[in-house]
């Protein structure tokens, strides 16, 4: 039976009788069934095919099966086919010896025994498949053993290569340790310090041989040295990178500030398995740090220290702006206006004598003027200063503004209180509430175009809140925002009042108008106190 592959069984003999005979016996093997009836015939067959046994007839006409052997074994292909002779005629000895002298494995007298014929031929398939698939084999591994040894010559080659680079690496390495001017360490798993660069050694004056067993710690500052143990620990237990700031005495006895660096080193795992880092010179720009530094702080207690100053120079102006104001006031108040009614009181006098003059219409007409004059003198004295904020409060000579200026401009002012009754505060405090409100008001009349505006005043848990609404054109928003370069004397004048008593002063866009508001803490102001004031 053949088993995976069929092989060729080549059938020589001039009788077309034998050969069907022949390969009646053969058929049962499964094989290849190749017929010829000459060794011209058998000859062609054999260069045609790889054959694995040759069964021949020894008689036959031109040349013999012991030619025709002869023949076969001479090609190199065929040096070692199966030969079995099969004949009727030569049955001797002799015969059978010349057979295997011609290289015949077989030698098989008629008449035939099938079975018989069938086993020899079927060894020598089998032996023939065999010895095919033992050099299929022999030829694949050749090939698997030519291919594993040029993988290894490659894989030879590149390891030399990558050992050379390796090498050279090293060197590299080793230079980069050597010249550089960090200090370069790696520590095991455990935080121990296994290796620190010749930097070290250089810089502290420890032994260079004691490389392996020096700790970087042991040279830190003791102001410095329990920070930064407990943030190498706090690394070592979380596996984070490190980094810290200390100083290392050096083998002068100085100390100098470095920044220390370290990585972990993980295996396949993710545990760590080292640890490298580096240790850099930090001290000049450190001291540099500090110095920007300490300047920072001077600049900024100079910087404070002479916006307190002109803080209080400006609430002085302001006072001696207010102080002039109220002297001014009461010298046109108490000096101008009482002239004026001296005058007018003389008028009226002629008036009253000389009731029949020509001259009672000028007259009077001269009272009258002399009338509105002395209006006009008591509105200035108390737009300068109103007596009523020192006699009063807050609260009636607010009142008494809006009412005046309402009437001269035409704006619908409002004004609404809460609570009611407000209580008296400091004058300065009063004083710079009023200019606000005046201040606010005057831009609403300058610059809205507004037709209506409201003045709100809320007091509640010590602070007071004055908003100024309008329904004009609004500001820009540079001026929402108080840009320095973008408003004027009067908003500025407006946000120092507020900054001068702890309070905020806030411009915003009502779409439409304009909302001034102002919020500063207030302090009570007792009667007494007022009446002495």
């Amino acid at each position: 039976m053949a088993s995976e592959h069929k092989v060729n069984i080549l059938m020589v003999d001039d009788q077309p009788g034998k050969l069907l005979s022949y390969e009646v016996i053969l058929a049962e093997l499964g094989e290849n069934l190749l017929k010829a009836t000459s060794a011209r015939d058998a000859l062609e067959q054999l260069l045609k095919n790889d054959v694995a046994v040759v069964l021949m007839d020894v008689s036959m006409p031109d040349i013999d099966g012991f030619e025709l052997a002869e023949m076969i074994r001479q090609h190199p292909r065929y040096q070692r086919t199966a030969i079995i002779f099969i004949s009727a005629v030569h049955l001797t000895d002799l015969d059978r010896l010349k057979g295997y002298q011609r290289g015949a494995v077989d030698y098989i007298s008629v008449p035939v025994v099938p079975e018989l014929l069938r086993a020899k031929v079927s060894v020598f398939a089998e032996l023939f498949r065999k010895n095919q698939e033992l050099q299929a084999l022999n030829r694949d591994l050749e090939l698997r053993v030519a291919e594993r040894t040029a993988e290894i010559e490659r894989r030879t080659e590149a390891l030399e290569l990558l050992n050379a680079q390796l090498a050279r690496k090293n060197q590299e390495l080793d230079a980069i340790f050597k010249t550089a001017p960090d200090i370069i360490f790696s520590s095991k798993p455990d935080g121990h310090s296994d290796y620190i660069s010749g930097r070290f050694h250089e810089y502290t004056g420890a032994q260079n041989g004691a490389s392996s067993g020096a700790n970087i710690l042991e040279y830190v500052h003791p102001d410095d040295l329990e920070r930064s143990v407990a943030q190498w620990s706090r690394s070592i237990e979380k596996g984070e990178n490190y980094e810290c700031e200390y100083r290392l005495r050096s083998k002068n006895g100085d100390y100098r500030w470095f920044r220390a660096r370290a990585l972990p080193i993980r295996d396949h795992a993710g545990d760590v398995a080292r640890w490298y880092g580096t240790c850099s010179d930090i001290h000049d720009s450190k001291l540099l740090e500090h110095s920007i530094r300490d300047s920072a702080t001077e600049l900024e207690r100079m910087v404070e220290e002479r916006t307190s100053q002109l803080r209080r120079l400006s609430g002085r102006l302001m006072t001696m702006q207010d102080e002039e104001r109220r002297r001014i006031a009461r010298e046109i108040h108490d000096g101008l206006g009482q002239e004026l009614v001296a005058a007018k009181m003389v008028l009226e006098g002629v008036i009253a004598k000389n009731t029949r003059s020509p001259h009672r219409t000028s007259v009077m007409e001269s009272r009258d003027l002399v009338d509105r004059a002395i209006q006009q003198v008591r509105s200035i004295s108390h737009l300068l200063h109103p007596l009523l904020l020192d006699d009063v409060g807050l609260l009636s000579a607010i009142t008494w503004y809006v009412e005046g200026l309402a009437k001269r401009s035409g704006i619908q002012i409002g004004l609404t209180v809460d609570p009611p009754e407000l209580q008296r505060y400091t004058p300065e405090l009063e004083m710079a509430v009023f200019r606000i409100i005046q201040e606010a008001l005057t831009n609403v009349f300058r610059h809205s175009g507004a037709r209506n505006a409201m003045v709100a005043i809320t007091v509640k848990d010590s602070l007071l809140t004055v908003t100024v609404h309008d329904d004009g054109c609004g500001v820009g928003e540079h001026v929402s925002e108080l840009h320095p370069g973008s408003i004027g004397i009067g908003i500025g004048g407006m946000t120092q009042r507020a900054k001068e008593f702890g309070g905020e002063l806030r411009v915003t866009n009502a779409n439409p108008g304009t909302v001034v508001e102002l919020t500063v803490p207030c302090n009570v102001y007792s009667s007494q106190e007022a009446a002495t004031a």
